[in-house]
């Protein structure tokens, strides 16, 4: 199964930087993953800027196969267990996986309406860089529950 995680802007913050980073290499052991960053809209006006890379997502996604998964404050709770199970269904069927991660100001209804499947990370407002952190170290732990190794526990 191949992933990929499409987010916009790049990271800024060093210490989610550097866990990014070791997520990423953690990851990279247990299969594909791709990392697309579109850039951050620089519009003053947050419906403008959300609008501009919604739009800048959209096209990546027009080039992508398998599911699409969206995070997103509207999404579906799920447990650990049931996030690892449900990426593990994908994974049987070899279908590929592209989760978005949205801006500042989240995502327009045209990339919610784009996905197969909306994931909520928390009932809190997370800042986007650290929604990437969160959501990466919870794939790692959706992986290694597949593989049994008594990294979740």
């Amino acid at each position: 199964m191949h992933i990929t995680l499409l987010c916009v802007g790049t990271l800024k913050t060093p210490w989610i930087i550097a866990g990014c980073t070791e997520y990423l290499r953690r990851i990279a052991h247990d299969g594909r993953l791709t990392a697309i960053e579109v850039p951050a809209s620089k519009q003053k006006d947050p419906v403008k800027q959300q609008a501009e890379e919604s739009v800048a997502l959209l096209k990546k996604l027009e080039k992508t196969a398998g599911e699409v998964w969206v995070l997103d404050e509207r999404g579906k709770a799920m447990t650990s267990q049931v996030f690892s199970d449900a990426l593990g269904v994908a994974a049987d069927h070899g279908t590929s996986v592209t989760f978005v991660i949205g801006g500042a100001y989240g995502l327009t209804d045209a990339v919610r309406e784009h996905a197969d499947r909306i994931v909520r990370l928390s009932e809190m407002t997370l800042p986007h860089e650290l929604c990437r952190l969160v959501f990466l170290e919870q794939l790692y732990r959706a992986l290694q529950i597949r593989k049994g190794t008594g990294y979740h526990h």
